[in-house]
């Protein structure tokens, strides 16, 4: 079983538009469209920090929107206005048609290690992954978890998604799944 969601780009959207540069937030491209820098914002200087843990848990809640109250202290409030207007349109039809054919070639590249997967076993492999979709710059992928993975809009769309994919595909099938489907 395989899901796949837009990921969190709220905290990604705050870290783009103050600068943030933590190890954590510099290891993840910016977002795209890239986002206006917001200039004469005084922080607190445990604001970084903060970010890492506030983003950290974002992942995990499905959204830093969701956890408010866990945002981190000095966040400027006209930030969420202007995440609102930065925000593309998803449900535009020039959005729609590239969520599809991103969603139709990252399935192609599914179905193709699934296939390969199953002639070697013999049998169709039984794994959970859940795909955390980000809007940032290039071909990003990263494994957070040992059945999630954080992969660019770009990279999903893109045969080059094989290769990371098939890695982890292969690893989650060798080992007892949990997965009952219907």
């Amino acid at each position: 079983m395989v899901s796949s969601g837009p990921g969190d780009t709220f905290a990604l959207h705050v870290r783009d538009a103050l600068g943030i540069s933590t190890p954590t937030a510099d290891s993840i491209p910016p977002l795209t469209p890239p986002v206006p820098r917001v200039h004469d914002v005084e922080l607190p200087e445990t604001f970084g920090p903060a970010w890492d843990r506030w983003w950290a848990q974002s992942l995990v809640t499905g959204g830093a929107e969701h956890v408010p109250g866990r945002w981190p202290a000095g966040l400027p409030e006209h930030l969420r206005d202007a995440y609102d207007q930065w925000r593309p349109d998803r449900t535009s039809p020039e959005a729609t048609r590239h969520r599809d054919e991103a969603m139709m070639s990252f399935s192609e590249s599914l179905n193709e290690v699934v296939d390969q997967l199953t002639e070697e076993l013999g049998h169709t492999p039984l794994f959970e992954l859940d795909v955390i979709e980000i809007p940032v710059q290039g071909q990003f992928w990263r494994r957070l978890r040992k059945n999630t993975v954080l992969v660019s809009e770009e990279l999903k769309a893109s045969s080059n998604v094989i290769a990371p994919l098939e890695s982890v595909i292969r690893e989650l099938a060798q080992q007892p799944s949990r997965y009952r489907g219907p």
